[in-house]
């Protein structure tokens, strides 16, 4: 049966302006993030080719939770909600969980952890952590 996919960001590797490697969970480089950042408030477009693909918003902050809504230029959204203090966010569509972003299954400081779900779009996801990462500094 198939478990998905695991990827490994850097956190410090996550600074705006800059270029970085996304790992799998086998040490392989297997996505290049071309990180320059389009931020309007708190909101990020994600591009891929140069087309845009999705567009991330910060929505509701509340005490020690944070919530994300993810426009797909298809017409489709993905909701992600986590956990500001540790980091720990889940990301659902239509309901259904499609991957976890954790902190926790690192002991590597400033390092995330992401398990996507089989049939998801890992691109989409880990460049979805990668602006969460950036809304929430």
């Amino acid at each position: 049966m198939d478990q998905g996919s695991r990827y490994l960001l850097r956190e410090k590797l996550l600074s705006v302006g800059d270029d970085f490697w996304i790992e799998n969970d086998r040490g392989e480089r297997v996505f290049l993030v071309d990180d320059k950042v389009l931020r309007v408030r708190d909101t990020m477009a994600v591009e891929r080719g140069g087309d845009k693909v999705a567009t991330v918003h910060k929505a509701l902050i509340s005490p020690l939770r944070d919530r994300f809504t993810v426009d797909l230029e298809d017409g489709g959204r993905l909701e992600v909600e986590g956990d500001i203090l540790d980091h720990e966010y889940q990301v659902t569509r239509d309901g259904v969980p499609g991957a976890t972003i954790s902190k926790r299954w690192f002991r590597v400081r400033d390092t995330y952890g992401v398990a996507v779900v089989p049939g998801q779009n890992d691109a989409l996801v880990l460049a979805v952590t990668v602006c969460i990462d950036h809304l929430t500094d």
